[in-house]
């Protein structure tokens, strides 16, 4: 598959299934809206955003099974060497779910991986509108500048300290976008809210 051109990226024409939520959301990796019919997508759409390793992804890129049987698949995950499929367990994933589809890897993501990801979710269903907010508006001098300063780990107020500007978002939304983008790493994000105190750290 040409690297340039994503297997997925449109999402599958669907009806909202009724009394379902629509949740709609931009995202900084694939640069339009995305949506969803209920939490769990939504929570699995926050975790692929976070991921460095994901260079892309489609959500609802197909369908698998046939007739009244057929069900989407969540979503389809481009990695530099890696594609897959993704499907979150509901409580109701077919007996006789093939193994790929198309050539690529379906994977069942366990509704117990969500909710021990529920802090690492959370945090970042805070940050992503901060990194939304500020496209545009941040400059790569100041990434230049955040990175230089976290050459050891470092609170996050003191980073908006010593990094002040006129509108301290901006330190935040640059700050979030290296971390998002695997150039800065939090490991208490998985842990502990996202506070003054996080720590950050250069990238492993």
């Amino acid at each position: 598959m040409n690297e340039s051109s994503p297997r997925f990226s449109t999402p599958t024409s669907v009806s909202r299934p009724r009394g379902s939520r629509l949740i709609t959301a931009f995202s900084p990796t694939l640069q339009r809206s995305v949506c969803a019919f209920d939490y769990v997508s939504f929570a699995q759409w926050v975790r692929l955003e976070a991921d460095p390793s994901v260079a892309s992804f489609c959500e609802r890129p197909a369908r698998v099974g046939a007739g009244s049987d057929a069900g989407l698949i969540d979503f389809w995950v481009q990695r530099a060497s890696l594609e897959e499929l993704l499907v979150i367990d509901r409580g109701r994933i077919p007996t006789e779910l093939p193994a790929t589809l198309d050539g690529v890897a379906l994977k069942i993501v366990p509704a117990a991986e969500l909710t021990a990801a529920a802090t690492w979710i959370a945090n970042w269903f805070r940050m992503i509108p901060v990194i939304n907010a500020t496209r545009g508006l941040t400059s790569k001098g100041l990434a230049r500048s955040a990175l230089k300063l976290i050459r050891s780990p470092l609170a996050l107020s003191r980073v908006e300290h010593e990094l002040s500007i006129d509108d301290p978002s901006l330190v935040r939304g640059t700050v979030f976008e290296l971390l998002r983008t695997g150039q800065l790493s939090a490991p208490s994000l998985h842990t502990h809210p996202l506070s003054p105190h996080t720590t950050l750290e250069p990238a492993p």
